[in-house]
């Protein structure tokens, strides 16, 4: 057995390091080290991609349902809309009819006895109602008390004689006329106007 003995001085003699390294190991921890990261990130990356596909999966969902509800309201308001229509229609259509009938009832009411009607004919006019009223009297005067009667009805916004001629068909001196009626608009129902004077009067 061989003891190695070191006779050079302290200053002369190599210094020695505390831990020696090698540069091949560290490099191989290095690279695990980098592999294991790399795999951890990687593992990390795709469990974040399948979470944001599943948020895209379920947002397109959600869409497809907003794009039903959107079609859906679009249903229902074309429906409503629709039914108001209907609605509207029905509610003037009844209204005119029971405008018509009280027209009718004011006008019975006030023919003189010796006047008699011929006959009641709507005009066609773009944004009004309007009648012509045909009749024969055998006396002028009675022809303007029914005039005078049919201003006196709330609804009339013109009362216009029209003409008035001799009946050749009378033996007896009669005399044809027509008069023309209007009814209100909303608007002038609204104002609470007044009825139209005639545009002529009868004369005896």
């Amino acid at each position: 057995m061989y003891i190695r003995i070191n006779l050079l001085p302290q200053d002369l003699r190599p210094k020695r390091t505390l831990i020696r390294l090698d540069v091949k190991a560290v490099l191989a921890v290095c690279a695990v080290a980098a592999a294991v990261g790399l795999v951890v990130w990687t593992m990390y990356l795709q469990r974040e991609l399948g979470t944001l596909n599943a948020e895209a999966v379920q947002l397109r969902t959600e869409q497809a349902s907003l794009k039903d509800i959107v079609a859906l309201q679009k249903d229902v308001e074309n429906l409503r809309k629709k039914v108001t229509e209907r609605v509207e229609i029905i509610r003037r259509l009844t209204g005119e009819s029971d405008l018509r009938f009280d027209m009718l009832r004011h006008i019975n009411g006030i023919i003189p006895e010796n006047l008699w009607l011929m006959g009641i004919n709507e005009m066609s006019q773009s944004d009004r109602v309007a009648f012509a009223i045909e009749g024969m009297s055998y006396s002028k005067k009675d022809i303007s008390r029914f005039l005078n009667g049919l201003q006196r009805y709330r609804n009339f916004s013109t009362v216009a004689l029209e003409s008035i001629t001799p009946s050749p068909l009378e033996i007896r001196d009669a005399f044809q006329f027509i008069v023309r009626v209007e009814l209100k608009t909303p608007e002038q129902e609204t104002d609470g106007a007044a009825p139209g004077k005639t545009a002529k009067t009868a004369k005896k």
